[in-house]
């Protein structure tokens, strides 16, 4: 999944900019089928608003308004759309669609907690800014990135969410592990592997790359 950190549509180029709003544009138009075709292209971007947008709706948030059908609605859950996901005034998919009228899919909307943060969950996202903002804070100076919420994380058994950090020419990789939050700092300037680290609501601490090496060849 993808985390839509940047606001700016300059930073983007043309071909990009058109996908996205090609996007936003069947969503805002309750063009389900279209959207579902997008999406099975690009099945990464379900919860990414317009590039540039101020009201930060996603494909769930523009169901909710215009009251889809259950079936549509059960089909972006399917394809991993975030039910905790806030556009930037604050409202969920469920608040719009209560707000609407849309009783229909209240219960669809409720956001549903698969897995539990490390508690105190507010302290955890505190101290994963933190980091990225001691690791790559001079890219947030440049730019504007709306930094991402921990929520989403709790609505799957295995989410992981990327997202892009215009400078650093890579971005934050991150999952909820059995007791902490697994973040992993790339580029594609990196000589080896970038940076991990684990998180806590204590604190943060870099630790070595997870990944596995391949096993030897077999013997003659």
């Amino acid at each position: 999944m993808e985390w839509g950190a940047l606001t700016d549509r300059e930073r983007f180029n043309e071909w990009y900019r058109k996908e996205r709003d090609r996007l936003s544009d069947m969503a805002r138009d309750a063009d389900w089928s279209g959207l579902f075709e997008e999406l099975g292209k690009h099945p990464e971007r379900v919860n990414l608003p317009r590039i540039g947008n101020r009201s930060g709706f996603a494909p769930l948030h523009q169901a909710a308004w215009h009251g889809a059908d259950f079936a549509v609605v059960s089909r972006l859950l399917a394809h991993g759309a975030w039910r905790t996901q806030r556009a930037r005034d604050g409202r969920r998919a469920v608040d719009v669609a209560r707000q609407q009228g849309h009783t229909h899919l209240l219960d669809l909307l409720e956001p549903v907690v698969v897995r539990r943060l490390p508690s105190p969950p507010e302290m955890l996202e505190h101290r994963f800014h933190s980091l990225l903002w001691e690791r790559v804070g001079p890219c947030f100076e440049e730019t504007e990135h709306l930094l991402p919420p921990l929520a989403p994380l709790t609505e799957g058994p295995a989410v992981e969410i990327v997202f892009t950090v215009f400078g650093l020419m890579g971005g934050v990789t991150y999952r909820l592990e059995e007791n902490h939050l697994y973040v992993h700092i790339h580029s594609r300037m990196d000589a080896d592997d970038g940076e991990h680290y684990r998180v806590t609501p204590e604190g943060w601490s870099k630790i070595a790359s997870p990944r596995v090496p391949p096993p030897p060849p077999p013997a003659p």
